[in-house]
C-alpha cells in the first residue's frame, strides 16, 4: 500500500470515529440513515468536493428539518468525516451487484420517445429539457433521478402565521400539531401555539402531488428513461 493510500486510509479512520461520535445517533454508524436521512444516498455528500458542502451543513446545522449545528468541529475534521462518508458510498457501490452503469440499466427499461411526449404534456409547465432539466442525467446517478421523480425533496417550507390580527411571513423552522415556528425576513423567530394561530403554508410541489396519481406505471419508466438522455 503506498504512502497516500496509507494517509487517505487515517483519514477515513479518524472519520469514521468522529461520525460514530456525532452523527451515528441519527444517520446510523454505517450512514445508511435513522432517524436521519441514507447519506450514502445525499446527492449533496455525493457531489461534495473536500468536505466543503458538509462543513457547511456540519457548521450551520439544518434547524428545518431538526440537525443541529456543530460549529466544534474543525475543518480537518469535517475533512475526515468526508473522507469517510465518501469512503462509504464508494463501498456501497463496489458491493453492489449491478454497479453504477449496470443499476442505470436496470431502471432504464422505458421508451425515451414515448416519455419525451409524456414530458412535454405533463411536466414542461414547470420544467424545461433545455432549461433546469439541462445535463440532468450527468448531475443525478440513477438513483438519485429516480427519488427526484417519485419523492422530490422540497426546500424549506415558506408560509405564514396569523395570530392576534397579525400576519407573519417567513420560513418555518418548526410545525407540529402543537407549537409552530416561523422566522421572518429580518431573522427574528416567532413561536405560536397552534391551537391559537392559523397556518399557511406554501407547497411548491402542490401541482407535482396533483399530477403523480394519474401517472402510469409505464409513462413513470418511460419519463425515466428520457430524462437518462439529457446528458
Amino acid at each position: 500500500m503506498s504512502k497516500q493510500n496509507v494517509l487517505k486510509q487515517d483519514n477515513v479512520i479518524r472519520g469514521q470515529n468522529l461520525f460514530g461520535q456525532n452523527c451515528a445517533a441519527c444517520h446510523g454508524a454505517n450512514a445508511t440513515g435513522g432517524m436521519g436521512p441514507n447519506l450514502t444516498m445525499s446527492a449533496l455528500v455525493r457531489h461534495d468536493v473536500g468536505g466543503k458542502d458538509i462543513g457547511t451543513v456540519i457548521h450551520e446545522g439544518r434547524m428545518d428539518k431538526g440537525m443541529p449545528a456543530f460549529p466544534q468541529i474543525t475543518a480537518d475534521q469535517v475533512s475526515d468525516i468526508a473522507a469517510f462518508l465518501h469512503a462509504r458510498i464508494d463501498a456501497f457501490t463496489r458491493a453492489s451487484a449491478l454497479g453504477a452503469s449496470a443499476f442505470a440499466g436496470s431502471l432504464n427499461v422505458g421508451d425515451a420517445n414515448a416519455g419525451k411526449a409524456v414530458f412535454a404534456a405533463k411536466c414542461a409547465t414547470c420544467h424545461s429539457a433545455t432549461g433546469d432539466m439541462k445535463g440532468i442525467a450527468t448531475k443525478r446517478d440513477p438513483a438519485e433521478l429516480e427519488q427526484a421523480i417519485l419523492l422530490p425533496k422540497t426546500k424549506p417550507e415558506t408560509g405564514s402565521v396569523t395570530a392576534a390580527g397579525k400576519k407573519y411571513d417567513g420560513r418555518f423552522l418548526h410545525r407540529d400539531g402543537f407549537t409552530v415556528t416561523l422566522q421572518t425576513a429580518d431573522g427574528v423567530s416567532h413561536t405560536w401555539e397552534t391551537d391559537h394561530v392559523t397556518v399557511n403554508v406554501n407547497d411548491p410541489l402542490k401541482g407535482h402531488k396533483a399530477l403523480l396519481p394519474t401517472y402510469t406505471d409505464k409513462e413513470i419508466h418511460d419519463v425515466f428513461s428520457y430524462l437518462e438522455t439529457l446528458k
